[in-house]
């Protein structure tokens, strides 16, 4: 019989198959400094992405896409000290996620290019959203039915309308 979850027989201390448990990462990082690394790196980038989308009211499109895309990038580089950076590089190439990934940096770069190339605030704010779309999309990859959900909850909203 197969148990959810990857649970294993009492292999790990809580009996889960621990994704932590394989890879030392970078730093050598206990579980627990893993998580605080993570938990650090979440929070600096989601303040980096709220003071960026404050800064787009004052007029400086490229102090916004600066912050908001290094705040992205900062939340997306926490998850890599939960599972090690090498493995979530590996991942991220998986052929399940490597389309939402490139697309990503190719809305990440096209941010830059909008403020910095052309100074257009509305063309940097509509890159960003679609920055954050396709990050959103790539995180649900690596939550079971992730994407299945969210098409299924857009397909209802869609036929609501």
């Amino acid at each position: 019989m197969s148990l959810p979850f990857n649970v294993q027989h009492m292999q790990g201390r809580y009996g889960v198959d621990d994704p932590m448990a394989d890879d030392p990462g970078l730093f050598h990082l206990s579980r627990t400094e893993r998580l605080w690394a993570f938990g650090g790196c979440f929070v600096v980038g989601l303040a980096l992405s709220i003071i960026g989308s404050a800064l787009v009211f004052t007029g400086s499109v490229a102090a916004f896409a600066v912050c908001y895309s290094l705040g992205n990038t900062i939340s997306l580089l926490g998850t890599c000290f939960l599972v090690g950076f090498k493995k979530h590089f590996k991942m991220a190439l998986a052929p399940v996620r490597l389309t939402a990934f490139l697309v990503y940096i190719v809305f990440l770069a096209l941010t830059f290019v909008s403020a910095f190339a052309f100074d257009i605030a509305a063309l940097c704010i509509v890159f960003a959203i679609l920055q954050y779309c396709a990050l959103f999309w790539y995180s649900a990859s690596y939550i079971p039915y992730g994407r299945k959900i969210i098409k299924s909850t857009c397909g209802t909203f869609a036929k609501a309308i």
